[in-house]
C-alpha cells in the first residue's frame, strides 16, 4: 500500500502524527532540496505532502522536474491560518484532477 509522508514545520508536525502520518520535520535554514530528494526516496510512498511556505522556496527547475513523475503525487498544503480564498495549493490540486479526469472543477469549502 503507498504510503502519505508530509514534510512541514515543527508548529504542524504533531497534527500529521496524531493522525497516524509520517512526517519530516523542517526549520528554516534547513536545505530543503536535500530533504526533499531524500523524502523522494521513501519506499512505497505515493503522496508527498507539502507545506506551502517550503515549496516556494525550491528552485523552480527542481520542481518541475519533481512535478512530472506520475508518483509520488506531491501535494501543496498550507496551515490553516493561510487558507483565505483560492491559493495556489487549491489551483494546483484542481489542475492535477483536471489531468486526471479531464474535467474542471472549482473547490467548495
Amino acid at each position: 500500500m503507498p504510503k502519505i509522508l508530509v514534510i512541514t514545520y515543527p508548529t504542524m508536525a504533531l497534527g500529521y502524527r496524531l493522525a497516524g502520518v509520517d512526517v519530516i520535520q523542517v526549520v528554516e535554514g534547513d536545505d530543503y532540496v536535500e530533504i526533499m530528494n531524500k523524502a523522494l526516496k521513501t519506499e512505497d510512498l505515493g503522496i508527498l505532502a507539502v507545506e506551502d511556505a517550503i515549496l516556494n522556496k525550491l528552485p523552480e527547475s527542481f520542481v518541475k522536474r519533481i512535478g512530472k513523475a506520475a508518483m509520488p503525487l506531491i501535494v501543496p498544503v498550507s496551515t490553516p491560518a493561510k487558507w483565505k480564498g483560492e491559493k495556489k495549493g487549491e489551483s494546483y490540486i484542481s489542475r492535477l484532477i483536471r489531468r486526471a479526469i479531464g474535467y474542471q472543477i472549482k473547490i467548495k469549502r
